[in-house]
């Protein structure tokens, strides 16, 4: 990892940069996208040509092609791009939120993004954590077979109960203050069954109007989920990342002594035409707290 980082800061915020156009990242799985752009951004050599890094000391940050991503983000007017992002959280913490959102602003230079979809899952399925490449599609248009129904041994509120909604509700409310001064027009939630996602709709003071549904591990999407998104007007989507886009013990290999809290994945659209023009994943990590005596 670069020295500079490793030695100086408790916290770090990585950022992979635009990886459409690199080579090694076309067409793979959203957690393997994410280990090899933090692979090449962390360990690359610093004057090699094909890779710019940079090191913000003041915020302890390490970016990659930022002027790249700039000027994939500025070619076209503000109002005629869309970006959307998806937080994956490792630890219930609003704090977590909080930063992975003001590094998604700050590193874009945007005000605003058009969506953030949050994912938490407080008791990862390792099933699911190797899900396959991340799309996003209607999920009416299911590419499952009529009748070829896989039912997830225990739905989102089955696996982490009351306590897992407690934690949930938090962590959006954190977004909803977001969503308040429209610097997120709009907020979604990932992976969660008719009952969770009923009792955070009804809890909160922007509801969620996206929500998306792991085919990975459920190949139609529940009848009642469908009827809840249908009511309340909810965009239904279909995916298939991981739960943990990138685990602990994976991303100690690419930055040992610091631990994973966050990782984020932006999407950058042509609103006109839906041309993808720049994807990429930011990261936050942190050095575990010193004991105390």
């Amino acid at each position: 990892m670069i020295p500079t980082v490793t030695k100086n800061y408790q916290n770090v915020v990585i950022s992979t940069g635009n990886i459409i156009n690199i080579n090694e990242l076309g067409q793979r799985k959203s957690n393997e996208e994410l280990y090899d752009g933090l692979k090449i951004t962390l360990h690359s050599d610093p004057n090699a040509e094909r890779v710019v890094v940079e090191i913000d000391k003041l915020h302890g940050r390490v970016l990659c092609a930022t002027q790249e991503l700039n000027n994939k983000l500025t070619e076209n007017g503000r109002n005629e791009i869309s970006i959307g992002a998806k937080i994956f959280l490792n630890r219930q913490s609003t704090q977590c939120v909080q930063e992975a959102i003001d590094a998604l602003l700050n590193i874009l230079n945007v005000t605003h993004v058009d969506n953030v979809v949050l994912a938490y899952h407080p008791n990862v399925s390792s099933g699911v954590a190797n899900a396959t490449l991340s799309s996003t599609t209607t999920a009416e248009k299911s590419p499952c077979s009529e009748g070829n129904a896989v039912t997830p041994s225990e739905s989102w509120s089955q696996r982490n109960g009351e306590q897992g909604i407690a934690e949930l509700k938090l962590l959006y409310k954190q977004l909803e203050q977001y969503a308040l001064q429209q610097k997120i027009k709009q907020l979604g939630i990932a992976d969660l069954d008719a009952k969770a996602l009923q009792e955070l709709h009804s809890d909160a003071e922007v509801p969620p109007t996206i929500a998306q549904v792991n085919l990975a591990a459920c190949c139609v999407v529940p009848s009642d989920l469908q009827e809840f998104c249908k009511e309340h007007e909810l965009v239904l989507n279909t995916h298939s990342d991981p739960e943990l886009l990138l685990p602990e013990e994976q991303f100690a290999g690419l930055a040992p002594g610091y631990t994973i809290d966050w990782s984020l994945r932006y999407q950058v659209h042509v609103r006109c035409r839906g041309v993808l023009t720049a994807k990429g994943y930011i990261v936050g990590a942190s050095k575990p707290s010193p004991a105390t005596n």
